[in-house]
């Protein structure tokens, strides 16, 4: 299996345009496991995000706070709420920021026209596309080598670095990364429900499940509100949420069925 797996095996060699499933999940399983043998020595870095409070994007780009928070409503410019606090990443809101500065309030294109948005939202539709196999092939393997391997499970609880391929944070690291304070995190996973998962009495996060989960809460939280805007955000979130999940369902389906 291992010298299958490794060397490639017939499949392996094929063409690379073999539209077959059976090479595909070959190809991803070898990737796979190469991936997660490298990631055993070597040190993940934090994500690229820098975030930034309302008052130092106002600083860095010269426009007032007042102005920063009316974008964020008016024009739902990219940001995460944690708690009752604003935080911005820089590239997130460079966009936003130019077209502020170019056009002002101003809305050539018509993208924030109330009743565009309200028709948008009421005829919401989006086309196939084409099932994204490949992605959610590779998340089932890395959770089955997650579980298989004791010694990924080691280095993961040794060195707490990495989990299914992806960043994990202390609760302080954590509260330094979202500019908070540690019982903030703490609230949020409990009050909240932040994911997170614990190594004995030890609370983690997973970084990128941390973005995701606030970065749906905070369009919600605007959606809720009755913000047009961010209900087309998180309209198109829900939506991306169901396609994945029934990639997923339909990946591990033929998972099953090339097992027999």
């Amino acid at each position: 299996m291992e010298k299958r797996l490794m060397d490639g095996g017939n499949y392996m060699n094929g063409p690379l345009n073999n539209p077959s499933f059976e090479y595909l999940l070959g190809s991803i399983i070898k990737d796979e496991i190469s991936t997660s043998i490298n990631d055993l020595f070597r040190n993940k870095e934090y994500s690229s995000k820098k975030y930034l409070t309302i008052k130092e994007v106002s600083s860095l780009t010269g426009i007032g706070s007042s102005i920063i928070r009316q974008l964020t409503l008016s024009r739902a410019m990219p940001h995460r709420k944690v708690k009752s606090r604003i935080i911005l990443d820089e590239d997130e809101i460079k966009e936003t920021i130019e077209n502020y500065k170019k056009f002002g309030w101003t809305d050539p294109d018509n993208h924030w026209d109330v009743k565009s948005v309200q028709s948008e939202i009421a005829h919401f539709h989006k086309k196939e596309t084409p099932t994204m196999i490949d992605e959610i092939l590779r998340k089932i393997i890395r959770e089955e080598l997650a579980n298989f391997s004791n010694e990924i499970k080691n280095y993961a609880k040794k060195d707490k670095e990495s989990y299914y391929g992806r960043t994990v944070l202390t609760i302080k690291e954590a509260a330094n990364h979202f500019r908070t304070s540690s019982s903030t995190i703490y609230n949020l996973i409990k009050e909240d429900g932040m994911p997170h998962f614990k190594i004995y009495s030890r609370h983690y996060i997973v970084l990128e499940e941390a973005e995701a989960y606030l970065w749906r809460e905070t369009a919600k939280s605007y959606a809720d509100e009755g913000n047009i805007y961010w209900q087309r955000i998180l309209q198109n979130l829900d939506w991306e949420e169901r396609e994945r999940k029934a990639a997923y369902e339909k990946a591990l389906k033929r998972l099953e069925e090339s097992t027999y």
